[in-house]
């Protein structure tokens, strides 16, 4: 069936394959594909929050700035 949706070909290992038909029974999920997108979307907001938690050290440990001085 014809889709708009681009496809990305993946090869997976037996230990793998296995640990995701068993998520898929888990979650009751309706297909592999959506439990892999469902994981894909679970991991790339883990690393988002990684990413802005690595640049907010970093700018708590560039200056002190007093809460006073935040609100002029």
């Amino acid at each position: 069936m014809p889709t708009v949706k681009k496809r990305i070909n993946l090869s997976v290992d037996d230990s793998l394959y296995s640990e995701l038909e068993e998520l898929q029974r888990l979650r009751n999920a309706p297909s592999l594909s959506s439990i892999v997108l469902e994981l894909t979307r679970e991991a790339l907001e883990l690393q988002e929050d990684l990413y802005f938690a690595k640049i907010a050290e970093e700018r708590i440990s560039e200056k002190e700035v007093s809460h006073k001085g935040i609100w002029k």
